[in-house]
């Protein structure tokens, strides 16, 4: 139980924003009925890639799949505005896990101890504590789901603009490597 409390504490940290900002642009690109979809297959691509370390998995040694996971969740971001499927939620989900950096407290640290030498039964905490974290993503999916303003709102043609405009920039900062800096800054603003 102490875990989910941590977890929840660290959703309103800025180390769990880049995990907030790429359900966000999800949220803002998809269409109304699919929006919880969406955000299950975003979920589960974001525990099994930040679950993937403890698995023995450094994604910044393995080239291959980690330009394979930015690769495709920039194809997914790019495309998501042309094409109604729901497929490229966890591969932006994926994106999100490999550079999520962790605000590590004491549950978190010692789930990831484990992890260490019992990758297996780190999933399981892993994915609770990033259920957690996923919380204020789950309430604005809901709000959008269940409010007529809200809902109109993200219909709106600028705001539809405006989140295509993120996500066409989200690959490319990766690619200059101002999306690592942005994350690193949100992680140290957390430890202040």
């Amino acid at each position: 139980m102490s875990l989910l409390v941590e977890a929840l504490r660290s959703a309103l940290l800025p180390c769990s924003y880049s995990i907030l900002l790429m359900a966000l642009v999800l949220l803002g690109l998809r269409k109304r009925g699919e929006r919880a979809e969406v955000l299950g297959l975003f979920y589960l691509g974001t525990v099994l890639l930040a679950w993937l370390p403890l698995a023995g998995v450094d994604l910044m040694l393995d080239h291959r799949l980690g330009g394979a996971v930015v690769l495709g969740a920039g194809l997914a971001l790019a495309a998501a505005p042309f094409r109604p499927g729901t497929g490229g939620a966890a591969l932006v989900g994926a994106f999100a896990g490999a550079t999520w950096v962790p605000c590590v407290g004491p549950e978190l640290g010692s789930v990831l101890t484990r992890g260490l030498s019992e990758p297996a039964g780190a999933v399981l905490p892993m994915a609770l504590y990033l259920a957690g974290v996923m919380v204020p993503s789950a309430l604005i999916y809901l709000l959008a789901a269940k409010d007529a303003g809200s809902a109109k709102f993200l219909a709106r043609p600028r705001v539809r603009v405006g989140f295509k405009v993120v996500a066409a920039l989200i690959p490319v900062a990766v690619i200059t490597g101002a999306y690592d800096r942005l994350v690193g800054e949100l992680a140290r603003l957390s430890n202040l």
